[in-house]
């Protein structure tokens, strides 16, 4: 969808960068100029192991790990929710929804010249349920697998229950290379030599990785599909997207910062493409601390609850021009939103939190990964708000979100921003079992029968009364503080010339968008 976005009021929040100072770190380096290659930028927070090594595309999809690595499906709409065959030739659903049979195309092959078979999907899904970094649309929908049999080229699927929007995650998952990967770690996968040099199944191949600079793509011969007319991708890994467009360092960028779509919308060679997907922005709170310790700051709901108050939601959203405020995972004007509202009250919070009996002495540590200045200007006047009952507030920058969130711990709240596959997914957080979120709100299994209905829900009547037990449950426990969703946008260089109708769809999943036939203009 091609459109002109509109300019921006711009917001000075003096009182407020007077009160906290954030240091931002420059991220240097550089490819080949060639106009050949079509140049794709991302953030240093998407790096694995200080850009030694690629994404993980399990965790999430991004434009380059998408050229490179294939699920059984891929989604024909920007919404997500209409499949066709990618590695699959062909597929069958029984009438109860619990058994899949998929056939694979064949003559697929990996990039190292193996056959891909289905070997591969078994081994994949099931070492998804082992891995630690994953996202948790995959282990939500996996974990109703009752067992897996292959014959030849198909592989039979047999849930234990109907997953209604199965195929569609399915769209999504990787399928990796079970003869790389076997023997690896699942709990460390991430961080195998492997992902240096990557076996793949897509219409790349990784060509040469600059540790924490950038990596490039070159065509991989192994792909038995159309060739796409652009052969070579430079993915660069910057902090800075205006400047790299400036530069002529971007052809592609997906963002969601409003001073960026101001910046791009005044410049003749980028065109914005709406696109619509349910991006939230929120906070966490770290219940378990450091080295699996309780972390007893955080465990009293009352403070949490107080934490909520503090906080001025409706002005914060005013840095981003179309920003939504929430209540809850489910966005106010939805048919199943339950109309309970948190409200700011800086007196009420103050004396809340000292009713609470919490240490008002104490340092209160929040965490973020997001250096663009809109993300600095909102962390900033968090800290500002928070410091009005009278708190110390400490605020860190990350260099790596994913580590130090859910490994390293070491923050009472945690700024994040969820490119969401469907409301669905944010809910899934909540489940015991994610092998990311159970590390900082303590495995707490009371969401896991709601979500299974929700999940499960066949109907809409089904599944708007799911979500109305959900948001219930999440505004009694108050493990996040839904701050609002945002919009986003895909911005196109004008070297290149792409397919009529292409639809972008959330960045951080992967829907058809015609590649083979994207061409980069002399």
């Amino acid at each position: 969808k091609r459109m002109k976005t509109k300019k921006l009021v711009a917001i000075f929040l003096t009182a407020v960068m007077a009160a906290s100072a954030m240091n931002v770190t420059a991220f240097a380096g550089q490819a080949s100029d060639s106009t050949e290659s079509l140049k794709i930028v991302m953030k240093p927070g998407d790096l694995t192991a200080n850009g030694s090594r690629i994404d993980t595309p399990w965790l999430n999809r991004s434009m380059g790990n998408n050229l490179m690595f294939r699920a059984l499906f891929i989604a024909t709409n920007s919404d997500l929710t209409e499949v066709k065959g990618d590695l699959a030739e062909d597929y069958n659903v029984s009438e109860d929804g619990l058994t899949y049979t998929i056939t694979l195309k064949d003559g697929l092959s990996w990039s190292d010249g193996e056959a891909l078979t289905v070997d591969d999907v078994q081994w994949s899904i099931e070492t998804a349920l082992k891995a630690a970094k994953i996202n948790s649309i995959y282990t939500a929908a996996f974990a109703n697998i009752d067992s897996m049999e292959t014959d030849g080229n198909t592989i039979t699927i047999k849930m234990k229950t109907p997953y209604a929007t199965m195929l569609d995650v399915l769209a999504q998952f990787a399928i990796l290379p079970k003869h790389c990967l076997e023997n690896t770690d699942p709990l460390n996968m991430e961080a195998d030599d492997y992902w240096k040099k990557p076996v793949t199944s897509g219409m790349f191949v990784l060509d040469e990785l600059n540790t924490g600079n950038y990596y490039t793509l070159k065509y991989n011969d192994k792909y038995e599909g159309t060739e796409p007319k652009i052969k070579n991708v430079t993915c660069y890994y910057v902090n800075d997207y205006l400047t790299a467009a400036q530069d002529g360092k971007a052809d592609f960028i997906v963002d969601t910062d409003p001073a960026l779509e101001e910046a791009l919308n005044g410049m003749d060679n980028f065109t914005a493409y709406s696109i619509d997907s349910l991006f939230y922005k929120y906070l966490i709170f770290n219940m378990k601390g450091t080295d699996g310790k309780e972390n007893e700051a955080m465990q009293n709901v009352e403070v949490r609850k107080a934490l909520i108050e503090a906080i001025d939601r409706a002005t914060l959203a005013t840095l981003y021009p179309n920003a939504s405020v929430l209540n809850s995972g489910v966005p106010n004007d939805n048919d199943a939103y339950n109309g309970f509202e948190y409200t700011f009250d800086a007196d009420k919070a103050k004396a809340d939190l000292e009713a609470s009996g919490y240490d008002m002495g104490r340092t209160l540590k929040i965490c973020y990964y997001n250096n663009d200045q809109t993300s600095v200007d909102l962390i900033n006047t968090i800290v500002y708000y928070i410091e009005q009952t009278g708190l110390k507030v400490e605020a860190t920058l990350s260099s790596d979100g994913t580590t130090d969130l859910f490994t390293t711990r070491d923050y009472d709240i945690g700024f994040k921003g969820k490119g969401a596959f469907s409301i669905n997914e944010w809910y899934t957080e909540y489940m015991s079992t994610d092998g990311l979120f159970s590390n900082i709100f303590g495995g707490d299994t009371d969401f896991d029968e709601p979500i299974a209905k929700l999940t499960t829900a066949t109907s809409a009547e089904e599944t708007k009364t799911a979500l109305e037990n959900l948001e219930t449950l999440e505004q009694e426990k108050v493990y996040k503080i839904p701050l609002f969703t945002v919009g986003t946008y895909a911005f196109v260089s004008d070297k290149v010339t792409l397919p009529e109708g292409v639809e972008f769809c959330n960045p951080l999943y992967m829907n058809d968008i015609d590649f083979t036939d994207w061409e980069m203009n002399e």
